[in-house]
């Protein structure tokens, strides 16, 4: 059996597993807002079923998925909630993949020996000092999802040197991802929103924390498990973990909508909600625009894997198609939400309604910079043959 099959199967199982989990992520909605975290048992459960092995490499014991199988995975877990996707997302994508570039010793360390999950910014927000063996890390970072439960933490910074900043020799900055156990930051309770309340994306800082040379990674760093996952470029990777959320709530809007329609007559009129053309004309539009982002971000993810598992180099017109993927499908799940909020009225407002903990949450999906409109302009700018102005790509 092949590799590229046996990783169907393995997406497949996590797409049932998702469903499986659905009654019991369910029942515990109400705590989750309430407690602005998943429940140790649910963290437990999506550990022994691999979500958070999504990207780590096979030689780490994890799954090592294609980006079109993880696509999907982290979508249907989305589709059965938001809050949970998104967990899946952040301790099942960026960290794992990373692994591929840290010393074995390291990586096995972290994800094989302690099990542990890895929660942090990866945006250069704090400073790292270099000293003999390693880097001594201060500042404070926002958006640590998942924080609560991780052990670990894999955090962005600067490198200073005798207070300023080290650049390399075209005059970029040099930045670093550094690995460090979670207990050394202080967490700072922040996560008080509308949407993906119980993902905990709290704030954290630390002053003067000492991390080792061999829990650092370099943007240059050349991977150190083989396979074609660890050869595609980080921002085509990380944009794909984000919106692949959205996606999964925009589908579970619609399996609400098609729910409440069933039964609901508005005030205003005698038919049901189900019965109505502008209804119907709606519901259809969403319907085919949500497919039509889902298949361009497939077929995006698609033509960079195959590129890199055939040995070759991701292009930048690869690039740029998935960055044109990533937008529309953030643009475009809040599109199909806000129309699915409509058709249900009055229901949607409340937060017992399934569109209110979708409105919600595909907002605050949406507002990650992997997903923004931004990326409609750096696409454009390459496609009009100017430099794309951003590292981000």
């Amino acid at each position: 059996m092949s590799i590229a099959r046996e990783r169907g199967l393995e997406a497949q199982r996590l797409i049932e597993a998702a469903r499986s989990l659905s009654p019991a992520i369910t029942g515990l909605r109400d705590d989750i807002q309430r407690e602005r975290r998943l429940p140790a048992v649910l963290i437990e459960q999506l550990r022994e079923h691999g979500f958070f092995s999504l990207f780590l490499p096979r030689r780490l014991g994890g799954l090592e998925l294609s980006l079109t199988d993880y696509l999907q995975v982290v979508e249907e877990m989305s589709r059965v909630d938001g809050t949970v996707g998104w967990c899946v997302t952040i301790g099942g994508g960026a960290p794992p993949w990373l692994s591929g570039f840290l010393p074995e010793a390291a990586a096995h360390r972290i994800f094989v020996a302690e099990r542990a999950l890895v929660s942090g910014n990866l945006a250069p927000l704090g400073r790292a000092v270099p000293l003999p063996g390693g880097y001594r890390v201060s500042g404070r970072w926002a958006y640590g999802s998942g924080i609560l439960h991780s052990a670990w933490i894999a955090t962005g910074c600067v490198v200073m040197e005798d207070g300023v900043l080290r650049r390399a020799l075209d005059g970029t900055v040099d930045t670093r991802i550094l690995f460090l156990p979670t207990g050394e930051a202080e967490i700072i309770d922040t996560w008080h929103v509308g949407g993906l309340r119980g993902t905990g994306s709290h704030d954290y800082r630390m002053a003067d924390v000492f991390v080792p040379a061999s829990h650092a990674l370099a943007p240059d760093q050349e991977p150190v498990q083989p396979g074609p996952l660890y050869t595609i470029p980080r921002h085509t990777v990380l944009g794909l973990t984000i919106a692949a959320v959205p996606l999964g709530i925009a589908r579970a809007a619609l399996d609400a909508v098609r729910e409440i329609t069933a039964g609901k007559t508005p005030r205003i009129r005698p038919e049901l909600l189900r019965d109505r053309p502008v209804v119907h004309a709606t519901l259809g539009r969403a319907e085919a625009q949500l497919r039509a982002a889902r298949a361009f971000l497939l077929e995006a993810c698609e033509a960079a894997w195959s590129t890199a598992a055939g040995g070759g180099t991701v292009t930048l017109e690869q690039r740029v198609a998935v960055r044109l993927a990533l937008a529309q499908a953030g643009e475009v799940s809040k599109s199909v939400v806000q129309a699915a909020y409509d058709i249900g009225g009055g229901t949607s407002i409340y937060d017992h309604c399934p569109l209110q903990r979708c409105f919600r949450d595909v907002h605050t999906a949406s507002q990650h910079a992997q997903v923004q409109s931004a990326n409609f302009e750096t696409a454009g700018r390459v496609l009009l043959g100017i430099e794309p102005g951003t590292p981000v790509l």
